[in-house]
């Protein structure tokens, strides 16, 4: 007997999820530095009549919009690159030819890998995570530029697989391309954690087939890419009617020991009848 006092309550650790999956382009790979080394040396050979700030603003459009029709088919990467040139000038009353568009277009790509680097602190998360839990990427891109970039990086050996969406055929925030990692790796979406920068494709994918989730949110989102043909677009999920799950905010890998608390916490509160957290609202002027 214990004369009615209440016993201690027992808290159990946190524990680790099974699987950790991670986008790779401006998550662990730092995509915007590279881009805004590789715009400038290309604006200062091709442009430098024009005004960076806007030309900038431009470009990053016309990326999306041209990496989305790649995606979707319409180009091989190669013409996507030549397109996105011609647009770009064209906004600014500067028509160029197919040549001189390719020129600038590989101007630009050898800068971007040149001046290729990981987000600070992204390798010291993955060596503190290997062992713990099983690692994969998610990535829309091509095949070959994702596989060239992971080895580039040196961290191609911290995951087990690697899922990219010219190889299955189907793009982030779809379902199956997030099921097709689950099923390589052994696990199930509710002891899997996805890291990813993009809202729409990473975070609310992610949360739609059941996973936590870590939003990097470094002050920029890409746009979703919700109208590819084909594609099964999940919708945002409700944050009433008895929907469940669990998703957190950082601003930046560092330092990596927080992000491994942060992605334990996630993890342990989706699998936990208490504390399950709502999607955080999404910024206004990223629609």
């Amino acid at each position: 007997m214990n004369g009615g006092a209440p016993r201690d309550a027992v808290v159990s650790p946190l524990t680790w999820p099974r699987a950790i999956l991670f986008d790779l382009d401006d998550t662990l790979f730092d995509h915007r530095r590279a881009s805004a080394i590789a715009l400038g040396a290309m604006h200062a050979a091709y442009a430098p009549g024009l005004p960076f700030d806007a030309f900038s603003r431009k470009h990053a459009e016309v990326l999306e919009a041209f990496h989305a029709r790649f995606l979707a088919g319409e180009f091989t990467l190669n013409e996507a690159r030549v397109a996105r040139m011609q647009t770009l000038f064209a906004a600014f009353g500067h028509d160029i030819d197919a040549s001189t568009a390719e020129c600038a277009a590989r101007l630009y790509r050898d800068q971007h890998q040149s001046n290729r680097s990981l987000v600070a602190g992204a390798f010291e998360l993955l060596n503190t995570l290997r062992g713990q839990a099983r690692l994969g990427i998610v990535t829309n891109n091509s095949t070959a530029e994702q596989i060239e970039k992971l080895n580039a990086l040196n961290i191609a050996d911290f995951f087990e697989t690697v899922v990219i969406s010219e190889d299955v055929g189907v793009t982030k925030p779809d379902p199956k391309i997030f099921t097709i990692a689950l099923e390589r790796l052994g696990a199930s979406a509710n002891d899997t954690v996805f890291v990813g920068d993009n809202w729409a494709n990473d975070i609310v994918g992610a949360v739609n087939v059941g996973m936590s989730a870590v939003w990097l949110d470094r002050d920029r989102e890409t746009p979703a890419l919700a109208d590819l043909s084909g594609q099964n677009v999940p919708k945002m999920p409700a944050s009433a009617g008895g929907s469940l799950f669990s998703v957190a905010t950082i601003g930046s890998l560092m330092p990596p020991a927080s992000v491994v608390a942060i992605i334990r916490k996630v993890h342990n509160e989706l699998n936990s009848a208490t504390d399950v957290h709502a999607l955080p609202p999404r910024r206004k002027g990223n629609q």
